[in-house]
């Protein structure tokens, strides 16, 4: 398939403004009354009883994450700009709903392992260190599961486990120049106190370069579900990576495979766990960053378009290596694409909010948007997706695992183009008929999430 591609378009914005009173037109204003008949119509009041606590949402913004006592995902087709609200912030437990309840007087972190000078920290030892904000998306690795998203009636059920936060806290870079690295240390062991010990392995690499340990969220402290007091962040990385309830930091030789490691991870590629213990740097990196990926979050599942006219079309797109650099937009399932206008602000490891002026005619059309990053990484068609596995043909890898090594894992096959179909009575439905099961993927295995 090679579509054709119009260049970027540098005045979206304002053609779309200017354009917008010649296409809604007179019908557009059929049953607006006059200003001084709204002015006749005074709202009824909020009853006033002094200081109010906790600041109200009101009644008539609806907004809730949808799920279960496991996972719940977040309204994307509601959000405005790129910051998800902290209780809107999506969840996945795997404690089946039991959370830790801990007091933060009495929580600490301990680091130790093959390091100079082991330290307890408690979290107002943490509170006292150097702090920084940072605007990251977090997204879990079960995003995109092809059986949810080919049954999703909208955006929130098909993509709905990912969201962007302000998170602040202290860079681990300074924890481990506080306690001393030894020279042979080269991962972590991340271990939660939660009902499980959950644990991840974690590249010194990633670890130096921008891993976080962080306490607040959207100017506030952690929420319950996102780890509170204290989480692992690791920008770009899969969620589950991202332990919570933070209370251990090993420094180790070697990735020692723990079981959420070994049944999470290890799944995508015919290597198996091999890929993860034998494969070079670069190729764990990939493993665990999330791929280039953009979704439509207006026009989309579960709207209905009142009649032809122009649109916004809009969305988020993200990418685990860095900046979005374009998102560009087919009306026509792909057969030709537009460039989006990408939205200040344009953050690394961050959702970036795109628009797109689109004037429908009224026929049938189908949607779909597609990312490239700043390493040319692009968004693949869901039958692309053996392109984006990679090779390592270092002698370490092949001397063990022979041809395997040629496919070893990228997080890709979760970050396929997904299709919206406009119908011509407005209506909106998934039409990602051609997303295959996670095993009809060559070479590749069932994962559960």
């Amino acid at each position: 398939m090679n579509p054709k591609h119009s260049g970027p378009t540098q005045s979206n914005r304002r053609r779309f403004l200017k354009g917008g009173a010649a296409v809604l037109g007179v019908a557009a204003l059929e049953g607006v009354r006059p200003a001084a008949a709204q002015q006749a119509s005074r709202p009824p009041l909020i009853p006033h009883a002094g200081a109010r606590p906790v600041s109200e949402i009101s009644q008539y913004e609806n907004l809730v994450r949808t799920g279960n006592q496991s996972r719940a995902m977040t309204p994307l087709q509601d959000l405005q700009g790129i910051i998800t609200p902290s209780h809107l912030h999506f969840y996945m437990n795997h404690e089946e709903g039991f959370l830790p309840n801990i007091n933060p007087e009495q929580h600490t972190l301990t680091i130790f392992g093959m390091v100079d000078r082991p330290i307890v920290l408690t979290m107002a030892d943490i509170r006292r260190l150097p702090s920084v904000n940072r605007i990251h998306f977090l997204e879990c690795n079960a995003n995109g599961n092809p059986s949810r998203v080919k049954a999703a009636k909208d955006i929130q059920e098909a993509h709905g486990l990912t969201s962007c936060t302000e998170w602040t806290g202290v860079p681990l870079s300074l924890l481990m120049q506080e306690v001393g690295v030894q020279g042979d240390a080269q991962w972590i062991m991340a271990m939660s106190a939660d009902t499980s010990n959950h644990a991840s392995a974690i590249p010194m690499e990633k670890v130096l370069a921008d891993g976080m340990i962080v306490y607040g969220q959207n100017g506030d402290a952690l929420r319950i579900d996102q780890g509170y007091p204290l989480r692992l962040l690791l920008p770009g990385y899969g969620g589950r990576i991202n332990v919570k309830w933070l209370d251990r930091l090993k420094v180790v030789d070697q990735p020692y495979m723990t079981k959420q490691d070994r049944t999470s991870y290890m799944q995508h590629t015919p290597a198996g766990e091999g890929a993860f213990l034998l494969a070079t740097g670069k190729a764990i990196e990939w493993h665990f960053s999330a791929y280039a990926k953009s979704v439509i979050t207006s026009p989309t599942g579960g709207q209905k378009l009142p009649g032809p006219g122009l649109y916004d079309v809009t969305g988020l797109a993200w990418s685990g290596g860095g900046k979005v650099r374009r998102v560009e937009v087919s009306t026509d399932g792909g057969r030709s694409w537009k460039d989006a206008e990408l939205q200040e602000p344009i953050l690394r490891i961050a959702h970036t909010r795109f628009h797109f002026p689109w004037r429908w005619n009224g026929e049938e059309a189908k949607l779909q948007s597609r990312c490239t990053d700043e390493n040319g990484t692009v968004q693949p068609a869901a039958g692309e997706l053996e392109k984006n596995w990679d090779q390592d043909l270092s002698a370490n890898c092949t001397e063990y695992m022979g041809d395997d090594c040629k496919r070893i894992p990228r997080r890709a096959h979760r970050a396929y183009i997904m299709t919206w179909q406009v119908n011509r009575d407005g209506t909106i439905l998934n039409a990602s008929d051609d997303i295959r099961d996670d095993d009809a993927i060559e070479g590749g295995h069932v994962h559960n999430g």
